[in-house]
């Protein structure tokens, strides 16, 4: 506990105590006399009243959204409770908001106040300009006493997690004839019917198949149960790897620009399989994307990831780990813009 003492308060009261002395020994007043005595104990109640509303007191913190679009408002939610039968009439909350993604951020303190045994809420609008996994987080509160004195400070540990996306009003700036080089039978959809397989070949039932995999009229005809034999062919979908080197501003723009390939490759029912390097497990990250949901959850798991410099290494990565990988669409940051490249690899 670290306690912070006001001497220029003190010092005030001191100088206003002396001259109400003066005043009871020149007019020798009950009434000064009253007061004195007052001026003495009202210090050490309101240090103990400090004490007492220190250890009754806390707060917690709220995001309101999970998920967050960048460049508009998301909401936090501070709630300040107070167990005490006193009132508290100046706490301050030292908070900090943290991009973990970019490893910048910044603190700022918020005073509130509250009644006795009653839950005082702020709600704070923030707007963010940048993607990232913003954590806000509560390290400590310190309480002041009535009379201003002393301010006593107690350790009040809370966090609250939002994943900033980009924009899904973003339409990306590319060639589709260009990108569609990246895959070869990613036509692949999920309507109803289609199971990312292809039929090969059809053979006599054994204990074991799935019920989905009979060839009913097949089977009527022969008078015994055939099978369709499937193949996987989810190794031939729209492969994209974002790569996350560069500063703070042209990551974002490769997010942005990422994100709206992806959010249209899905709308378009393509099954998308999309990867990024990992500099924290020193692997290549693979999320498989059938719906808009999978999206935003693949890109709010990339936002624990931190970003780094050299752009090049994640094609050698390439290269060595994934060398089936025949081509994929690379996004990244080049010649002052993010671009989106079929990269096909030997």
């Amino acid at each position: 506990m670290k306690t912070k003492i006001h001497f220029g308060r003190i010092i005030f009261y001191i100088i206003l105590f002396l001259v109400v002395f003066g005043v009871h020994a020149f007019m020798h007043s009950h009434l000064f006399m009253m007061l004195m005595w007052l001026m003495i104990i009202l210090p050490v109640l309101s240090i103990i009243l400090c004490l007492y509303v220190r250890h009754s007191i806390f707060c917690t913190l709220e995001a309101a959204d999970r998920i967050a679009e960048k460049d508009t408002l998301s909401y936090v939610r501070i709630e300040l409770t107070n167990k005490a039968f006193f009132p508290v009439l100046h706490v301050r909350v030292n908070w900090n908001i943290k991009n973990k993604f970019y490893n910048v951020g910044s603190g700022m303190v918020v005073t509130m106040a509250s009644a006795m045994r009653h839950t005082e809420e702020l709600l704070i609008p923030l707007k963010l300009s940048k993607c990232g996994n913003i954590e806000y987080s509560i390290d400590a509160i310190t309480v002041l006493d009535p009379l201003g004195f002393i301010e006593l400070k107690k350790k009040n540990p809370a966090a609250a997690e939002i994943f900033v996306l980009p924009s899904k009003n973003l339409m990306p700036a590319i060639d589709a004839s260009d990108i569609n080089r990246g895959y070869t039978e990613a036509e692949e959809t999920q309507k109803k019917g289609y199971d990312f397989s292809d039929v090969t070949d059809v053979r006599e039932y054994i204990p074991g198949d799935k019920l989905m995999s009979i060839h009913w009229k097949l089977s009527a005809k022969r008078d015994i149960l055939m099978v369709k034999d499937r193949v996987s062919m989810s190794d031939q979908q729209m492969v994209i790897m974002l790569d996350l080197a560069g500063s703070m501003d042209e990551v974002d723009a490769v997010l942005d620009l990422g994100y709206s390939i992806v959010r249209s490759f899905v709308r378009d029912n393509v099954f998308v399989k999309f990867m990024w390097w990992s500099e924290n497990r020193f692997e290549f990250e693979e999320r498989q994307l059938m719906n808009l949901d999978d999206a935003d959850n693949a890109f709010s798991d990339m936002l624990y990831e931190k970003i780094y410099l050299d752009s090049e290494k994640t094609k050698e990565y390439m290269r060595s780990i994934k060398p089936e990988l025949k081509a994929y669409v690379n996004v990244l940051f080049r010649e002052g813009e993010a671009v989106a490249v079929v990269v096909e690899q030997d």
